[in-house]
């Protein structure tokens, strides 16, 4: 993936299974009180566009039980991406995002734009060219 894309990736924490190795930690994220538009925020996740949908289950790292969220899908707004069980954790555990993305939901009325099939294949040939060079 290009490092342009790289930095429009949300939820990619550390201890989740489809994290990063590197990423910022799921639990540091954790705040007692919502964001202000959090509710906004749970919804225009929710209504992003689904890039890839897996069948693998994803659980709730943070609960004691560990319960089911979900399958894992990786869903995007032409702009950002991220995984189906962010929502969860902004919903359930106030987990902050990046500000810039907050911003950007905001821009679009907090409504993720449908994407159409030719924009989701140019985000995938992007977002999988192995342009490190």
């Amino acid at each position: 993936m290009s490092s342009e894309n790289a930095d429009r990736f949300l939820g990619e924490f550390q201890e989740l299974e489809h994290g990063r190795p590197d990423g910022a930690s799921l639990r540091a994220a954790v705040r007692e009180r919502a964001d202000p538009n959090a509710l906004r925020l749970v919804e225009y996740l929710r209504s992003g566009t689904t890039l890839a949908a897996t069948a693998s289950p994803v659980h709730d790292i943070l609960s004691p039980g560990r319960e089911l969220i979900d399958g894992l899908h990786l869903l995007t707004d032409g702009q950002w991406l991220w995984y189906s069980d962010l929502a969860h954790y902004v919903e359930r555990y106030h987990v902050a995002l990046d500000e810039r993305f907050v911003q950007h939901a905001q821009a679009q009325n907090w409504t993720a734009p449908p994407l159409t099939h030719a924009e989701l294949s140019e985000i995938e040939e992007t977002l999988f060219d192995d342009d490190s060079s």
